[in-house]
């Protein structure tokens, strides 16, 4: 059955945040909607302004919601962060199923009563992980890049994680993937454009290039296989 999926994004660069994801759902006959929080990246003096005019949720039938170059307890960005979690809220409200990757999974922790704290690294390149049985997704190779990790609450399922953090949780028809499962290489070379500062002294943008060069296909693929369980997942129905 066909589906209308509201994709959100943050920083609008110049290869789309979404990465392959809006080209997959369409291949496989969904309707993408798109809306865009940020229209700007590092680099400016500051961030623009933020649109947290989400659409309406009628007759939206998934959400997925992508990842940033900001933090959630960012003070320069916290007042939108917040409003942006209470349209989660109203996702979670309304029985929509929701997959948050990355920035999107640390949103979706704190309305679950958790929170997004520093780690106590960078994890970027290609990672893996331990997963339980019923976890939906591959252990690995997968695409990463944060410095953030989430402290979840006890009722939260944690359904992979490695010694960074937990990587997968679950709660109800919700799922957070801390990992990047929708890059391209153009995705890649562009936030290697607009926060390779980042990496300086952590990890060479070469050896980044060549691990994503040996694991990104076989990533893609896996993230594909994500999707389509998603695409699975069921609404909740309020009484």
């Amino acid at each position: 059955m066909a589906k209308t999926i509201l994709l959100v994004t943050h920083e609008e660069t110049v290869a789309t945040d979404y990465g392959y994801m809006a080209g997959y759902l369409e291949e496989l006959g969904h309707t993408v909607v798109h809306h865009s929080v940020l229209d700007a990246t590092p680099g400016h003096d500051g961030f623009l302004p933020a649109n947290v005019d989400f659409p309406s949720l009628d007759g939206i039938d998934s959400v997925i919601i992508f990842g940033s170059f900001t933090h959630t307890y960012d003070e320069r960005t916290r007042a939108w962060v917040e409003k942006e979690m209470d349209f989660i809220r109203e996702i979670r409200d309304r029985g929509t199923p929701y997959l948050g990757i990355c920035f999107g999974a640390q949103l979706l922790a704190e309305v679950l009563g958790g929170k997004t704290v520093k780690a106590p690294a960078l994890e970027a390149g290609m990672i893996s992980f331990t997963t339980t049985e019923s976890c939906p997704v591959a252990t690995g190779p997968w695409f990463s890049w944060h410095n953030d990790k989430v402290e979840l609450p006890a009722d939260v399922e944690v359904l992979a994680e490695n010694e960074m953090a937990p990587q997968v949780f679950k709660s109800g028809n919700s799922l957070g993937v801390q990992f990047h499962p929708e890059v391209t290489t153009e995705l890649m070379e562009e936030w290697l454009r607009v926060g390779g500062d980042e990496l300086v002294g952590k990890l060479n943008p070469d050896e980044f290039r060549r691990q994503w060069s040996e694991g990104g296909q076989t990533a893609q693929r896996h993230g594909r296989e994500l999707i389509d369980w998603f695409l699975e997942v069921e609404p909740v129905v309020h009484a």
